[in-house]
């Protein structure tokens, strides 16, 4: 099996069950993957997470009921296992626009489709044609550095890690932190939950022994095998596009498996070329 094949089963689980007590975990061990991993891959190459597209089709079908059926909207609601009205209310709004009891008299209701796998195998969403792969196994180590809480969702990550990384420079962290052990810096993305949100840890590599200055924690990364993907360019873009080539178009088609750890990114010297700008994405592998 291939990530598509995961992916379908997904889309296959979601879709008998769209009137069932279900969760992104429940999908992601349907699907036999880790749930953080599996959101990130469902993301990348839909352009859903599985929360949202679980959503989705849950008031698509719920929308139906309401013009093609006579069932209170309570009892829709309850169907779709929202466990009161309000947050049926609340959820159908903000899809549609206009209240349930409205929606009846709509002439016209557009339907999210359960999304055709097949379909998006055949595309690639990003080229990576540029970027550049090897494997690189690295020992255990210890990232210092400050930690900021974002989420997938909305793709707030996308303009809260720019900024986070632009304040870190800007504030003169990289000074704070002592026993430095070489110039590279790095990005760490852990602490993944349902909702897509997650941290991120801005820092360096220290000794062990180094004490932590207020402000700062350590994450301590445990031995790993990885895939270092070479990205060029430094703009923010071109760092975007490197993740997204990586979870939209690499992983669903290779015949490489994900180990359970952080990704991160590296940046060094090379960054700051003026002829030849690029980053390091390194994603764990077994």
């Amino acid at each position: 099996m291939d990530y598509y094949d995961h992916i379908k089963l997904a889309v296959d689980f979601i879709e008998k069950h769209l009137r069932d007590d279900i969760n992104v975990e429940d999908v992601s061990k349907n699907a036999f993957q880790s749930r953080w991993h599996f959101q990130r891959i469902f993301r990348y190459v839909t352009g859903y997470s599985v929360y949202t597209y679980l959503k989705k089709r849950r008031l698509t079908e719920a929308g139906n009921d309401l013009i093609l059926g006579k069932d209170k909207i309570i009892d829709i609601a309850l169907n779709y296992h929202y466990t009161t009205p309000e947050s049926f209310l609340r959820a159908f709004r903000t899809e549609y626009g206009i209240n349930p009891s409205e929606y009846r008299k709509v002439l016209e209701h557009r339907n999210f489709p359960k999304l055709e796998i097949d379909i998006l195998r055949d595309g690639i969403r990003i080229d990576g044609s540029r970027i550049k792969t090897e494997i690189v196994t690295k020992n255990e180590f210890i990232l210092m550095g400050k930690p900021y809480r974002t989420t997938m969702q909305k793709c707030q990550n996308e303009i809260d890690i720019p900024k986070f990384w632009g304040e870190f420079m800007a504030g003169g962290s990289i000074g704070s932190i002592p026993n430095r052990l070489g110039d590279s810096l790095m990005g760490i993305y852990t602490n993944w939950d349902y909702a897509e949100n997650f941290d991120v840890i801005i820092g360096a590599q220290v000794s062990s022994d180094t004490k932590i200055p207020d402000g700062f924690v350590t994450h301590r990364m445990k031995p790993a095998k990885y895939m270092v993907f070479t990205v060029p360019g430094n703009q923010n873009q071109d760092i975007l596009n490197g993740w997204k080539y990586i979870y939209g178009t690499w992983m669903p088609n290779t015949g490489y498996e994900r180990e359970f750890s952080d990704d991160f990114d590296l940046f060094d010297d090379r960054f700051q070329s003026t002829s030849n700008p690029e980053s390091e994405i390194y994603i764990p592998i077994q």
